[in-house]
This record gives C-alpha cells, structure tokens and sequence, in this order.
C-alpha cells in the first residue's frame, strides 16, 4: 500500500477511510443530487487531501469541507423556484415561517415602543407614582432600557427589507434585533435553571432568524412587494402593537386605581405577553388554515407548515416558564396556552401534511416571487 494509492484497503472495496468518510458525509445531500455530482465532489476532495503518515487512512475530512456540505444540503432540501415539489414546499415553509415570525415580533416591537414612550416619555408629574421606569431622568441607566425597548424595532427594518427584496439587510437587522437587547440588558440568570428558562423564553426569536437565515439562500430570492402593499405589511403589525400597549397601558391604570383586582389581572397579563400573544397568533392562524385547506388554487401547506415550525419554541418558552406558586387562575391560564398550543400545532401539521401529500408539481411555479 503505498501513499500515492491513498492508503486503499481491501475491506472497503478498494477505497481508502478518507473517501468512505467523504462518502459519508455526501450522504446528507438528496439521493438524486448525489447520483449526479457524489464522484465528481469525492474526486475533488480527495485531490485537495493532504496525505498522512500511512496515507490517507488517517485522515479526516476538513471542518469547511463538512461546513460546505452541510449548507450544499440544506440549500438543495430547502429550494427555490424550480425545484423538485418536496425541496420547494418544504423551503416554502420555512421562508414562510421567516415571514410570520418577522411580522410576529414587529407587532412586538410596537407593543414595546408604545410602552417606552407610556413610561419613559411622558412628563413624571403628568403620571401617577409607581408608573415611571428604572432610572432618574438623563441617567445612563434611563437611557439604556430607553434603548433596550426600542431596538426590537429593527425587526420591522427586518421585514421592511425583506419584503422590498433585500434579505442580507433583513438577516443583519433580524439578529441585531435579537442580540442587541440582551446586550443593553443582560438577562439575570441563578443557575442552571433559571439559565434554561431564559434560553427558552428567547428561542421563538432565535427559530424566526434562522428561519431567515436557511429560509432565503441564493436559490430562493426573497418576496419584493409593490411598495404600497409592503408599507401596509408593516404598518398593520405596528398599528397592533401600539393598540396592545395602550391596552396594557389601561389595564395598567385600572389596577393602580382599584377599578380591578390585581389577582384577577395576572391572569390576563399572560395573554399579553410575548408567549400568551404568539399563543392567540398560532391559533389564528390554525383555525385559517383549516378554513382554507380545501380552497383550490391556494396552496396551505407551506403556511401551515411554518406555523407549525414556529410552535415548537412558543410551547417550549411556555412550558419552561410555568409559574410556580402562584395563584390557580394564573396556572389555569397557563395550562390553557399550553393546550391551545398543542392543539394548533397538531392542526397545523395534519393541515400541512394532507396538502404535501395532494400537492402536485404545480407548486414549483415561479408565483411572483415566494413569501
């Protein structure tokens, strides 16, 4: 067995350990790409493979060389316009969980704005005690938790960019928006658990810029929206999300004033959190994509798909976040998210897998553009 040969070794047919592990890898790219290209790429790699001291029977293949394939594979089972129906659907669902996800945390956004300027920017005597944030006035801390709830509006810079086409700025703002607010404000963690806590209530987040970052590769050109109805796409989420926090606003006030139990309140306050509203969100759009499943020429699959990809997280957010000790409306509320979270999520995917399963190759056309 000599060096040039590749250290080839009879109990692999005349293949060295480096070409079956090449091979191996390989594996994770669909079975009709791999009947076209898998000799052509093994060839390549084992050109550009540095023999070792036996061979290359001690060799591995490199991290970008496995990095490569990796994102080959996922770019090929996620595909575009002109792929196979399977590949299109399924990468439909997941640039469609990016799009509901971005529109999701933009009503989060205005939700959260609303409530900057509720607390920070109206004069403090024109509001009652209690009722203005941490920090004095001009303080260094007021300024940062200004800041920390006001960057969640980069998701609507997210949206907006990439409803106009341009998915490399929408991908930047989706993860400063993600990553920015944690550093103005670090989370306060004690322990493992309450670690794991907070990892969770951040994943629905996380799974919406991945969404966006796997979702729209070069094959898959993201939605470009006539100006006019992208404006309206985002102005719609925000308008809901300053309602909700003039909502919370009053509701607020009401406590304060004894007009209603703060006992009876928190109950409700969990359906206006981030988790109790992508709760209420996922179940609309469950009950739409069970009213619209039969309706010809409007494919569900990829929408009930991607709300499906999306419950995943909210139900491991809620699930980690129970509250303990607290008062029996309160679990009940809980318990009943939980629920309503389930019940979605198996609608959703028995929506979406009935409507893979008809789907035909129709899908594959190019309908202006996806999202």
């Amino acid at each position: 067995m000599s060096e040039r040969s590749g250290g080839r070794s009879e109990r692999s047919g005349g293949r060295s350990v480096l070409e079956e592990r090449y091979r191996r890898w390989l594996r994770l790219l669909p079975a009709s790409y791999r009947a076209e290209r898998e000799e052509e790429m093994v060839s390549a790699f084992m050109e550009g493979a540095q023999p070792g001291r036996i061979g290359n029977d001690d060799q591995r293949p490199r991290f970008l060389e496995i990095a490569s394939v990796a994102a080959l594979a996922l770019r090929l089972r996620l595909g575009g316009p002109g792929s196979p129906p399977g590949s299109y659907l399924w990468g439909e669902a997941v640039r469609r969980a990016a799009l509901l996800g971005l529109v999701f945390w933009t009503v989060i956004a205005g939700l959260y704005a609303g409530q900057a300027v509720l607390t920070y920017g109206i004069p403090v005597d024109a509001l009652p005690d209690g009722v203005m944030g941490i920090g004095d006035p001009g303080s260094p801390d007021r300024m940062r938790l200004v800041l920390a709830d006001l960057t969640p509006l980069l998701w609507v810079a997210a949206l907006g960019a990439l409803v106009r086409g341009r998915a490399r700025t929408a991908k930047a703002a989706a993860i400063a928006a993600l990553v920015v607010p944690y550093a103005l404000v670090p989370p306060f963690t004690l322990g493992w658990e309450s670690a794991v806590r907070w990892a969770c209530s951040a994943l629905p987040a996380v799974v919406t810029v991945l969404a966006l970052a796997i979702g729209f590769h070069r094959d898959a050109p993201p939605p470009r929206l006539p100006a006019r109805r992208a404006l309206l796409l985002l102005v719609l989420p925000i308008a809901v999300g300053l309602l909700l926090s003039l909502v919370v606003g009053v509701l607020g006030a009401a406590t304060r004033a004894g007009t209603i139990s703060e006992r009876l309140l928190i109950p409700v306050w969990m359906w206006v959190d981030t988790t109790g509203l992508a709760c209420v969100a996922l179940l609309a759009v469950a009950v739409w994509c069970a009213i619209r499943r039969r309706t010809p020429g409007r494919p569900v699959a990829p929408v009930a798909l991607a709300a499906a990809i999306l419950t995943v997280p909210v139900a491991l957010a809620r699930a980690t976040t129970w509250p303990l000790g607290v008062a029996d409306a309160t679990r009940l509320a809980a318990t009943l998210q939980l629920a309503v979270l389930v019940a979605s999520g198996i609608t959703l995917v028995v929506v979406g897998v009935r409507a893979l399963r008809t789907a035909d190759g129709g899908l594959t056309e190019v309908r202006g553009q996806p999202g």
